[in-house]
């Protein structure tokens, strides 16, 4: 999928941008702007990232807030895209999530339908704003999701099943270890003593249970079993039952202080980056670019991550409440008629001390019996436990023998970013590539990506290199047909290097075949490099400024 052109309308319909894009190699959004005091200064004010989010919008994005503000709410979008050698014009309403095509509005999951869009895959290619992590991801931490379709974008597609099946398995290793830890907390049990109480408590549900037939056999069945029946019988299934919801408010209690002292932190993280962002404002001092960066990662992360749990730990704990007060009135109602049986039993001196006793075993019973269940599920959870560890050894061994499989087209990609790498730097610096299989861990996750850059010590080679991962991807990977890129991608890179690494990503479009799109501020070129300006003069879509602005007004 590429994209041919871009109109942009404003609510009177005259069109305000009209943007023709390359369809074979390098496209710049190009910021002609100086080198602003903090790095934050023009990120939006001239609209390269904002063009950046209109063009995603045609690759499936969700409406984003940030872009869709009141100030172009209703405006329009229109793209000609070209989708397996046919060229459609789509139409798309800032502030809604339809699109026109030929007249006929469709909404986004159908439109990514139509276009055989894959969201999780596409927006590894399209960078709004730089990652964290080495791979492709939103988090610094990959997910099962950000590994597979790594995996399937370099072409290992039979390592993605395995290692899906071995991210489930340690995810329900790891809920089957926290539903086990909370047993032991809520009992207080030792864990070494599980299976010799457990054993105890057998012996002792037999001695009860023979105490019980003894006072059955001693009874005429005339005599006692009507009043057993209704008394004895019915106040051991409603004293289980009022254990139960007694056991189910405590556990509901738990989670709720644990909810509390999570949104808790959740709360000191964000006051934390805002207390000092204050501390810098009331000093009238300027907040450095790394900090200012990590404020708005911190802010961003609190956004994406923590509100959303923090949301649902606020939903969780009114069903909490809710639940508690249906148990605690269950509860009120089952004493009042166990209390009632209470009252028959004391009132029928026939049968009194007969039914005392054989109340009181049986209450001792279903208190055993109670126990019994949850050591039964301890043993039932750890060997859950075992069977996910067996489990993990025959994925582990399934993706060592894979892993051999691939040695060669693993040689080969850490020989082209060997190469690239020389290319790059003009002092000796070298590169070492490699996808391999960690030892088996219950919880490590187990795959292991590494690009190691030896030579460098600049404080940009963390961005090299994901961006050379981004170049792999684009060179060999057969997924996508596109890589966009904005000049946040290239922060804290020497512009020698962003020249060379521009470059190559010129090279590989073109002879790809693929479409690359990157904003770039003037600032981030080596003016000495004429190879590079001479692409840009050619390969400029669109030139922004302080005084030509994408919308033509302060956004």
């Amino acid at each position: 999928m590429k994209i041919l052109n871009l109109k942009i309308l404003n609510l009177d319909d005259k069109i305000i941008q009209d943007i023709h894009f390359n369809e074979t190699g390098s496209n710049f959004i190009f910021g002609d702007v100086k080198k602003p005091n903090s790095k934050s200064e023009t990120s939006n004010s001239i609209g390269k990232t904002l063009l950046l989010g209109f063009i995603n919008y045609f690759y499936g994005a969700d409406e984003d807030s940030e872009i869709s503000k009141k100030e172009i709410n209703n405006w329009k979008l229109i793209a000609t895209i070209k989708y397996k050698k046919n060229k459609t014009e789509v139409k798309r309403i800032i502030g809604s999530s339809n699109f026109i095509i030929e007249g006929k509005k469709i909404n986004l999951e159908t439109y990514k339908e139509m276009f055989e869009i894959d969201r999780s895959l596409y927006s590894k290619q399209i960078f709004l704003s730089d990652r964290s992590s080495l791979i492709p991801a939103y988090n610094k931490n990959p997910s099962q999701n950000d590994m597979e379709k790594f995996l399937q974008m370099i072409n290992l597609d039979q390592l993605v099943i395995p290692v899906g099946k071995y991210y489930i398995a340690q995810n329900n290793m790891k809920k089957n270890k926290e539903t086990k830890n909370q047993l032991l907390e809520l009992n207080d049990w030792n864990e070494k003593d599980i299976e010799a109480r457990l054993f105890y408590l057998d012996k002792k549900v037999k001695e009860l249970k023979a105490e019980i037939d003894n006072i059955d056999s001693e009874q005429s069945e005339a005599d006692i079993s009507s009043q057993k029946d209704y008394s004895v019988q019915e106040y051991s299934v409603k004293n289980e039952e009022l254990k139960q919801l007694l056991n189910s408010i405590q556990k509901l209690e738990l989670e709720n202080k644990r909810l509390n002292v999570y949104m808790k932190e959740a709360k000191s993280l964000n006051d934390t980056a805002k207390n000092i962002e204050k501390l810098y404002k009331k000093a009238n001092y300027e907040i450095p670019g790394i900090v200012q960066k990590s404020l708005e990662e911190t802010e961003k992360f609190y956004k994406d991550s923590i509100l959303d749990r923090k949301k649902i730990g606020v939903k969780r704990l009114k069903e909490n409440k809710i639940c508690i007060g249906k148990y605690k009135n269950r509860i009120i109602k089952l004493k009042q008629y166990l209390n009632t049986i209470d009252q028959i039993i004391r009132e029928n001196d026939a049968f009194k001390e007969a039914l005392i006793i054989y109340k009181s075993l049986n209450e001792e019973l279903q208190d055993l019996m109670y126990e019994k269940g949850n050591l039964d599920n301890m043993m039932k959870l750890n060997g859950n436990i075992e069977e996910y560890d067996r489990e993990l050894n025959n994925l582990h061994s399934t993706l060592v023998q894979l892993r051999t499989y691939y040695d060669e087209i693993i040689i080969k990609y850490r020989e082209y970013l060997f190469d690239l790498v020389s290319d790059l730097y003009s002092e000796k610096v070298q590169a070492f590539f490699d996808v391999k299989v960690r030892s088996k861990h219950q919880t490590t996750r187990p795959i292991e990506v590494n690009l190691q850059i030896d030579g460098d010590s600049g404080e940009g080679v963390g961005t090299v290199r994901k961006r050379l991962i981004d170049i792999l991807i684009f060179c060999w990977g057969e997924k996508t047909d596109f890589l966009f890129h904005d000049s946040s991608c290239f922060t804290g890179v020497d512009s020698r290097q962003i020249s060379k690494l521009l470059e190559i990503l010129e090279e590989v479009s073109k002879e790809k075949d693929k479409q690359y799109i990157v904003t770039l501020n003037r600032f981030q070129i080596d003016k000495t490099d004429t190879e590079l300006i001479n692409i840009m003069k050619e390969r400029t879509i669109i030139s922004l400024s302080e005084d030509n602005k994408l919308l033509k007004f302060d956004f």
